[in-house]
């Protein structure tokens, strides 16, 4: 399956989520990239739209690459396997971490403006993201989300790598996950599903959530 742009993409999975006929729910989304699904989604199943703020800590060397993710109240989730290999010391870990949390309050604030954070106690939380490759960004919104004492979690994405499902699967407190399509190629391509495919800016957030 290949989808036109996250829009549709969206349109897609609101549809699945449809003829679960999801009741007290909202859909947080993993901005950048993942807030036009999320928005569509929201919009198809009719409920409130937010997001989550996560921000990866990139690898010193490598700043393309990551090996966790922070959420801006503090919590994380690391790469273990990864992190062991570039046995960086705890003094590191630390700095990186702090610093991304830093970022991630940063977007809160442009994204909110001021607004709290919904009440998530007792709703269905739809998590949405436009792929997942690792999973870790996604584990780390969950964790978050738990926190807040929510009735029922649900992942929602077009499309998502085997060895993201398997991981999130193992994970407690996650009610159901929903792929439109699970790829099982070791070497996880989210473009290529996607005939428009442009990086979301924080402009096109802010308008999404207006």
């Amino acid at each position: 399956m290949i989808f036109q742009d996250r829009r549709q993409a969206g349109e897609k999975l609101a549809r699945e989520l449809q003829a679960l006929r999801l009741k007290n729910a909202i859909v947080l989304a993993i901005p950048r990239d993942g807030v036009a699904v999320g928005s569509a989604v929201a919009k198809g199943i009719g409920c409130p739209f937010d997001v989550i703020p996560l921000m990866k800590i990139p690898i010193p060397w490598s700043p393309e690459a990551s090996y966790g993710v922070v959420a801006m109240d503090g919590t994380m989730v690391w790469n273990r396997p990864l992190m062991n290999r570039l046995e960086l010391s705890e003094r590191e870990l630390e700095m990186a971490a702090a610093a991304v949390i830093e970022e991630a309050k940063k977007s809160e604030q442009l994204y909110r403006r001021g607004n709290p954070f919904p009440n998530l106690v007792n709703k269905t939380v739809v998590l949405v993201d436009d792929g997942l490759a690792s999973g870790y960004s996604m584990l780390a919104a969950v964790n978050f989300v738990k926190k807040r004492r929510p009735g029922s979690i649900i992942i929602a994405t077009p499309v998502a790598s085997d060895i993201a499902c398997r991981m999130l699967a193992a994970e407690e407190g996650i009610d159901r996950i929903i792929a439109l399509v699970q790829d099982p190629e070791q070497f996880f391509s989210l473009e290529s599903y996607y005939r428009e495919y442009k990086f979301l800016t924080d402009d096109d957030v802010i308008r999404e959530l207006s």
